[in-house]
C-alpha cells in the first residue's frame, strides 16, 4: 500500500498540469451559489433573532444593509459566472479578496472575533482550499487572522469600541485564531492532495494521448521525453532498453539545453558502455534515488513502490558524464524480452525525491505498453512491406523480366533472319504483340497491388465490391461477392486491413490455385465480422482445417494475409481440400483496437 502524501510533498511544486479554463468557471459556479445560499442564511438569521448580532437597533440595521450589499454582490457573482463559458485567474483572486475583506468588516460591527459571522472566514478558507490548494489556503488563513487582529485593534484602541458596545476577549480570539489555523491545515492538506492526485492522472493520461502510431518509434519516443521532461521540469532524461532476443541495448536520451527545446538524440551501446550506463540495482530493487553525484543510492524502492534496504550503484564513467544534485532511475519490464531503465536528473516537481520516483515508476509502467505497440506495429509493418517488396521482386523477375527477355530473343531472330514468310512473319509480331500485352496487363495489377487503400469506412461494402467486381473483369475468373449489411461498423484502420487482406488473397487466386469461380461474404456474427474467401481450385498442400495458431506453428498459409489479420487483432482460418478447392476465413472482433492497426 502507498503511503499518504507527506506534508513536505504537499508544500513543493506541484506537477505542471496546466487546469482548463473550463474548470475555473465551474468551481466558480459552485463558490457563487454557497456565496447566495450562505448571504440569504445570514439576513434569515437576523430576521429570526437579531439579538444575537446586538441589541442596538442601529447596529443591527448597519449589518442588513451590510448583508444586503453582499447579496446583490452575491447574485451579480452568480449572474457572471453563469453566462460566461469561462473565467480569468485574476475573477477569481479578486473574488477571494472580497470574500476575506467583506466579513472583517461586517464583524465590526457584529461582534468582533464574537461574531455570529465568523463563518464567512471559514468560507474563506474553504474557496481557498476549493480553488487552488495548500499553498493557497495557507496564505488567506494568514491573512483571515490578520483581519481578525486587526478589528481586534479597532475595537479595543479606538473609540467605535465604546460606540458599539464591544469589547475584545483575547483567549476567545487567540481559540478562534487556532482553530482556524488547524481546520485550514486540515482542508489544505485534503485539498492538495486530491488536486495532485487528479494532476498526476491527467498528466498519465495526458502523456498517453501523445503516444501515435502514424509518428513512428521515434517520433513517439520523443514526444514522451518532451512532455516527461516538462512535466517534472527535469534537465535530462536518459531511457536505456535491452532487447534479449538482438542483444542489444540502445540509449535515448533527452535533454533541456539552455535557451532551446529538449535535444533529442539515440545510439546502439557497445559492451564497454552498456557497463557504465547499467546501473547495479540491488535485490528487490525497482527503483532508486541518488543525491549529490553519489555512486551509492540514498532510497530504494521495490517493485509496489515501497522502501527496500537494498541499495544500487551508479558506474563511475556515468556520473563524470551527467553529473547531478538529484537523479530518479527506474527499471520496468515492457515484454518478456525487452527490458528498460529510465533515468531522470534533477526534477523539480512533485514533492519528495521518494514520492518523485513513485509517480515516475507508475509513469513509466502504463506509458512504456503503449510505447512497445507501436514498436511491435512498426517492426510488423516493416517485416510486411519487405514481405511485399520481395514478393513484387519475384513477380517482376519471374514473370514480366522473363518475358521481357523471351520479347527481346524473338524480336532479335525475327531481325536477323530472312527465311520467315509473309505469313510467319506477321503471325509473329501479333504473338509478340499479345504477350507485351499481357505483360502490362500483370505490371498493372502488380501497380494496382501497390497502391494505398484510402476510402470512407461507411462505404467499405461498396468497396469490397467494387474490387470483387473488378477482379472478375481483369482475370475472366467467376468471382462474386455476398454481404447481408449495408453499413459496417467498424474503425478505418481495419477497414483499411480488411480490403489490403481480400487484395492478396484475391491475388493468390488468380496466381496459384487455379480457379473458376470465388465467392467473397462479409458477414456479421454474435461476436463481431467474418470475411470469407472461398474458391473452386487446387487447394493448399495440406487437407483439413488448421487455426491461425496452426497455421504459424507449421509455416504454412499465405504469409502476408496472416500478418494482416494479427495486426488488426483477428483470427484466420483456413480450410483446405486439395483438388476441390480452400476457403479462407477471416473473424474480426468488435472490440480490435483502431490504434493497434
Amino acid at each position: 500500500m502507498r503511503p499518504v502524501p507527506s506534508v513536505l510533498d504537499l508544500a513543493s511544486r506541484r506537477l505542471a498540469s496546466p487546469r482548463s479554463p473550463r474548470g475555473l468557471v465551474d468551481t466558480e459556479r459552485v463558490l457563487a451559489t454557497v456565496r447566495l445560499v450562505l448571504a440569504i442564511s445570514s439576513l434569515l438569521f437576523i430576521w429570526f433573532d437579531p439579538d444575537a448580532v446586538s441589541r442596538d437597533r442601529t447596529l443591527v440595521s448597519y449589518v442588513v444593509i451590510g448583508l444586503i450589499v453582499y447579496l446583490a454582490t452575491s447574485v451579480w457573482l452568480l449572474l457572471v459566472v453563469q453566462l460566461r463559458s469561462e473565467v480569468s485567474p485574476a475573477f477569481s483572486r479578486w473574488a477571494h479578496i472580497t470574500d476575506i475583506l467583506w466579513p472583517a468588516g461586517i464583524s465590526i460591527f457584529a461582534g468582533g472575533s464574537n461574531s455570529p459571522f465568523f463563518l464567512y472566514f471559514i468560507f474563506a478558507l474553504l474557496a481557498a482550499a476549493f480553488r487552488w490548494g495548500m499553498r493557497e489556503t495557507s496564505l488567506t488563513t494568514v491573512a483571515v487572522v490578520f483581519t481578525m487582529a486587526a478589528d481586534a485593534v479597532v475595537i479595543a484602541r479606538t473609540p467605535l469600541g465604546t460606540a458599539i458596545g464591544q469589547h475584545v476577549d483575547v483567549v476567545h480570539f487567540v481559540m478562534r485564531a487556532a482553530y482556524l489555523v488547524i481546520f485550514a491545515f486540515l482542508i489544505g492538506y485534503v485539498a492538495e492532495s486530491e488536486k495532485r492526485r487528479v494532476s498526476e492522472a491527467l498528466s498519465i493520461s495526458q502523456m498517453t494521448a501523445k503516444i501515435r502510431v502514424e509518428a513512428g518509434l521515434k517520433g513517439t519516443m520523443q514526444t514522451v521525453f518532451q512532455g516527461l521532461l516538462k512535466l517534472f521540469g527535469a534537465r535530462e532524461l536518459l531511457v536505456l532498453t535491452r532487447e534479449a532476443e538482438a542483444e542489444r541495448v540502445m540509449l535515448w536520451r533527452a535533454e533541456i539545453l539552455e535557451g532551446s527545446n529538449a535535444v533529442f538524440t539515440w545510439r546502439q551501446l557497445d559492451e564497454v558502455e552498456e557497463q557504465e550506463y547499467l546501473c547495479v540495482m540491488g535485490d528487490d530493487c525497482a527503483g532508486a534515488v541518488w543525491r549529490d553525484g553519489n555512486k551509492a543510492s540514498a532510497i530504494g524502492l521495490d517493485k509496489d513502490g515501497v522502501r527496500s534496504n537494498g541499495q544500487s550503484y551508479l558506474g563511475s564513467k556515468f556520473t563524470a558524464a551527467h553529473p547531478f544534485k538529484l537523479l530518479l532511475g527506474c527499471v520496468i519490464s515492457v515484454a518478456p524480452d525487452v527490458s528498460a531503465r529510465v533515468l531522470l536528473l534533477d526534477p523539480l516537481r512533485g514533492g519528495r525525491p521518494e514520492t518523485q520516483l513513485r509517480f515516475l515508476q507508475d509513469l513509466a509502467n502504463l506509458v512504456a505498453p503503449s510505447v512497445y505497440n507501436v514498436y511491435l506495429l512498426r517492426r510488423l509493418r516493416s517485416r510486411a512491406a519487405a514481405v511485399e517488396r520481395a514478393r513484387v521482386a519475384r513477380e517482376l523477375h519471374d514473370g514480366v523480366v522473363q518475358s521481357l527477355h523471351a520479347i527481346a530473343f524473338r524480336l532479335y531472330a525475327l531481325r536477323t533472319r530472312s527465311t520467315f514468310a509473309a505469313g510467319e512473319r506477321e503471325q509473329e509480331l501479333l504473338d509478340i504483340q499479345q504477350l507485351v500485352q499481357n505483360e502490362a496487363a500483370n505490371v498493372r495489377h502488380l501497380i494496382q497491388q501497390l497502391e494505398p487503400l484510402d476510402f470512407d469506412p461507411r462505404h467499405l461494402v461498396d468497396f469490397l465490391a467494387g474490387m470483387v467486381t473488378r477482379y472478375r473483369q481483369d482475370t475472366g475468373i467467376g468471382a462474386q461477392f455476398v454481404c447481408d449489411v449495408a453499413d459496417v461498423s467498424l474503425p478505418p484502420p481495419i477497414c483499411r486491413e480488411l480490403a489490403g487482406i481480400l487484395r492478396e488473397a484475391l491475388a493468390n487466386v488468380r496466381r496459384h490455385s487455379g480457379a473458376q469461380n470465388v465467392v467473397v461474404r462479409l458477414a456479421r456474427q454474435r461476436s463481431g465480422w467474418t470475411l470469407t474467401i472461398e474458391d473452386d481450385g487446387r487447394g493448399f498442400e495440406f487437407a483439413g482445417t488448421l487455426s491461425h495458431v496452426e497455421l504459424e506453428e507449421s509455416r504454412r498459409g499465405p504469409l502476408v494475409v496472416k500478418q494482416r489479420v494479427r495486426a488488426i487483432g483477428g483470427e484466420l482460418t483456413i480450410v483446405s481440400k486439395p483438388g476441390q478447392g480452400a476457403r479462407l476465413e477471416i473473424k474480426v472482433p468488435d472490440l480490435a483496437r483502431a490504434s493497434i492497426a
